[in-house]
């Protein structure tokens, strides 16, 4: 039996000329998921996130605005429950952070140490001073003692100091500078935003010749589709938490990164950490594609 929103998506994909096969060829959604949406049996999906994620893409692939699908159906829609567990542990930070009283007096404890430190430093100088004083008075009598053998010795220096360097002057210069070495630069490339309509971005990948991409899951389980702009899929799968994918796209020009659940994915771009266009607990499911142009193109 269909919900009213299963029918609202049915008559569209209908008015569409698409059949469950075809919607299943352009989201990469299983069929009995699709049913399932249309049906309102969201018991059969791996999760509340993926129900909403497939739905959203459901919409999209029939030509419907997802907001407004999520807003005029939103008591049909299952409630994404995850959405509470990063305020949870922002609570949590809070009651950790110390008193301001604590915190007094942890700002001073190094004050204190400072002038302690300084007044030892002080006193060491001090001491060494004095006992360098003594030993010079000292030593004063026996210096004058040697005045004449040292200045004789010092003649004696000097000459033949002056007849080495004469020795060296008619040497030639046979020492050859060394050129100095570069170093190998590499660098991840320039990311610049050129559009963004939530949940939907788009950036520039420049200044550099690699497009290297890795994909992980952490904490949870996430869904993942990587294609180009014929439609060509690197990556289309549900990554278990901690699995990863390593993906060379540098022979790319467009790339569409289709993340069903943001929170739990975690993408690298040539070695850098990639920050997602719109926050990661607000939007949860975004699209964001990557125009790569290499060094060769600019």
């Amino acid at each position: 039996m269909l919900t009213e929103l299963g029918n609202r998506l049915k008559q569209a994909r209908e008015e569409k000329g698409l059949s469950l096969e075809d919607l299943q060829t352009v989201t990469k959604i299983q069929k009995r998921y699709l049913i399932g949406i249309e049906e309102g049996n969201y018991s059969i999906m791996p999760g509340q996130f993926y129900a909403r994620a497939f739905i959203r893409q459901y919409s999209e692939a029939v030509g419907l605005d997802p907001e407004l699908i999520f807003e005029e159906y939103k008591n049909d829609i299952p409630a994404n429950d995850k959405d509470e567990i990063p305020q949870l542990s922002r609570v949590k930070t809070r009651k950790q952070v110390p008193s301001s009283k604590n915190t007094k007096v942890f700002n001073f404890i190094p004050k204190v140490l400072m002038f302690l430190a300084f007044v030892a430093v002080v006193a060491i100088i001090y001491v060494l001073f004095q006992n360098w004083g003594v030993g010079s008075s000292s030593d004063t009598q026996e210096n004058n003692k040697n005045v004449v053998i040292d200045n004789a010795t010092s003649e004696n220096e000097d000459v033949a100091e002056n007849e080495d360097q004469e020795d060296e002057k008619e040497q030639p210069e046979q020492t050859e500078k060394e050129e100095p070495v570069e170093e190998e630069k590499t660098t991840a490339g320039t990311l610049t935003e050129v559009s963004s309509n939530s949940p939907n971005a788009t950036l520039e990948l420049k200044d550099t010749d690699k497009f290297e991409v890795e994909i992980s899951a952490e904490g949870e389980n996430t869904w993942v589709g990587v294609n180009n702009a014929a439609g060509e899929y690197f990556l289309n799968k549900e990554l278990k938490d901690g699995e990863s994918e390593t993906i060379d796209l540098s022979a790319q020009k467009e790339i569409l990164f289709n993340v069903g659940w943001v929170p739990a994915t975690k993408i690298k771009i040539n070695g850098e950490p990639f920050d997602f266009p719109f926050p990661v607990n607000d939007v949860t499911t975004q699209r964001v594609t990557i125009k790569f142009v290499s060094n060769g193109q600019q």
